[in-house]
C-alpha cells in the first residue's frame, strides 16, 4: 500500500477534478493516521459473511502488529491456530494437524489492502484510492487491480474495526476491543519457532 506523501493536487499543470481532490484528501488524512500507528494490542471478534449474508465463520482471538512488518495473531479454540509475520517470512501455524506452513512475506501481502497496517510504502500506496465517511469516521480503501476492498474504521485515533471485502463477494469483519496503541512491544512475540514434531510446508 502507499504511505507518507500525497500525490500533487496539480500535474503538469492539470487540475484534478473535486472527486479526485476528495479522494486525495482522504488518503492524505488516512497516511497521517497511519504515521501516527506505530503498534497495535486488541482481543477481536472476526466474521466471514458470504455473498448472501449468510455467516460462514465465526471466531475470536487476540493481536499484536508493530508497524512496519510485524504482525501476531491467534485465534480462540476450537479455531485455535497462530499466524506470524516476522518481516521476512509468515508462518501458519495450525496444531490440529501438527503443520506449519511459511511463506515470503513479500509474497503473502502483494497487492493486499492490509498492507495499511503494514509497511505501507509510498509505492504501495499508489496502488489504493481512499474514500473517508466522516459520519463513521470510516476510510475505505480500494485496490482497482483486485477489487478488494478495506474499510478501517477510528474512534479518535484508535483502530476500532476492520472490514475486508474480496471481489469474489466474501467480506471478513473484525471488532477490535481492548484496544492499546503505540506501546512498545517485545519483539519475541514476532517470532516462530517450530514446535517438536511439527512438520514445516516451506512455500517460500
Amino acid at each position: 500500500m502507499k504511505q507518507y506523501g500525497i500525490a500533487l493536487a496539480v500535474i503538469a499543470g492539470v487540475v484534478m477534478s473535486p472527486v479526485s481532490w476528495a479522494t486525495e484528501q482522504a488518503k492524505q488524512q488516512l497516511q497521517e493516521k497511519m504515521q501516527q500507528l506505530k503498534s497495535v494490542q486488541a482481543t477481536f471478534e472476526q466474521t466471514v459473511t458470504g455473498s448472501g449474508g449468510d455467516v460462514l465463520q465465526s471466531l475470536t482471538g487476540e493481536l499484536a502488529l508493530q508497524r512496519p512488518a510485524m504482525l501476531r495473531w491467534r485465534s480462540n479454540p476450537p479455531d485455535d491456530t497462530l499466524l506470524v509475520a516476522d518481516g521476512e517470512s509468515v508462518w501458519y501455524y495450525n496444531p490440529f494437524v501438527e503443520q506449519v506452513t511459511v511463506y515470503a512475506q513479500s509474497n503473502a501481502v502483494e497487492n493486499s489492502p492490509l498492507l495499511l497496517l503494514m509497511e505501507g510504502t509510498q509505492a504501495r500506496w499508489q496502488q489504493f484510492d481512499v474514500s473517508y465517511d466522516e459520519a463513521d469516521g470510516a476510510f475505505d480503501v480500494i485496490n482497482e487491480a483486485t477489487g478488494n476492498e478495506l474499510t478501517l474504521s477510528f474512534d479518535g485515533d484508535t483502530l476500532t474495526r476492520i472490514v475486508l471485502k474480496q471481489k469474489q463477494g466474501d467480506t471478513t469483519t473484525i471488532a477490535l476491543d481492548d484496544v492499546v496503541m503505540n506501546e512498545t512491544l517485545a519483539t519475541d512475540q514476532f517470532q516462530f519457532n517450530v514446535p517438536e514434531g511439527v512438520e514445516v510446508d516451506d512455500q517460500r
